[in-house]
């Protein structure tokens, strides 16, 4: 009598059969971003862009907490050895 034992990985190979399946389908596709109206006749559009930054003054900003304080580079002592 056969092994009825392979049940899972039936449904293991099929899981992975859907997976290539739906791959392919996506991967061979068609493009379609193709324009099929002509575009809009109009006339020149010019953007004009002002640096006026010179005259901003520079920003503060204000805060309730304390400065911040630097810390030693190096301990002030060595550590002790284990």
């Amino acid at each position: 009598m056969a092994d009825r034992n392979n049940n899972g990985l039936y449904f293991i190979v099929g899981g992975i059969v859907v997976v290539v399946a739906l791959l392919f389908f996506f991967m061979s596709g068609t493009e379609t971003g193709t324009a099929t109206t002509e575009p809009v006749a109009g006339g020149d559009t010019n953007v004009v862009v002002e640096d006026d930054s010179a005259d901003v003054p520079p920003v503060e900003v204000e805060t309730d907490s304390p400065p911040a304080v630097e810390s030693p580079a190096e301990p002030v002592e060595p550590a002790p050895a284990n």
